[in-house]
């Protein structure tokens, strides 16, 4: 139980990492597309910080389904992933990352790269821990031997 409580905290603990280091690069580029003139008003920047951590959340808790057999990988995914984007794009609208202004399709591309984006991070994990379970197998199977 206490290896599972550490490893929910881990990833939670790495997905609010990651996010935070998003926001990061994300507000350097802003940052340099104003030519270091970009402003915040409006605790806007409290704003995004507490969402970032409740990104953070949104994508490392629901990652206790992965230690649940009774569901297929598939299953596990679209729940810990439609959580994560759910969290994300209400996070996103609240904060003011979603540019509402400009129109159906600004919010329509916008929501689609942050999910885009979503993906492709947990399709880098998932590369990463098949490789680890690949590396755990072969070596069971050299001592077996």
């Amino acid at each position: 139980m206490k290896s599972k409580r550490n490893t929910l905290l881990r990833n939670t603990l790495t997905s609010i990492g990651l996010a935070a280091a998003i926001f990061v690069v994300i507000g350097v580029v802003f940052d340099v597309h104003h030519g270091g003139n970009f402003q915040m008003v409006h605790y806007s920047f409290s704003k995004m910080a507490a969402g970032v951590l409740v990104i953070g959340l949104g994508f490392g808790l629901p990652t206790f389904l992965y230690e649940n057999d009774n569901l297929s990988r598939l299953v596990q995914t679209l729940i810990h992933m439609g959580i994560g984007c759910v969290v994300m794009t209400i996070t996103a609208f609240v904060v003011g990352w979603i540019p509402t202004e400009q129109g159906a399709l600004a919010i329509i591309l916008t929501i689609a790269v942050e999910i885009a984006i979503s993906f492709v991070i947990w399709l880098f994990f998932y590369a990463h821990q098949k490789k680890l379970a690949n590396e755990m197998n072969k070596r069971l199977s050299e001592r077996s031997q």
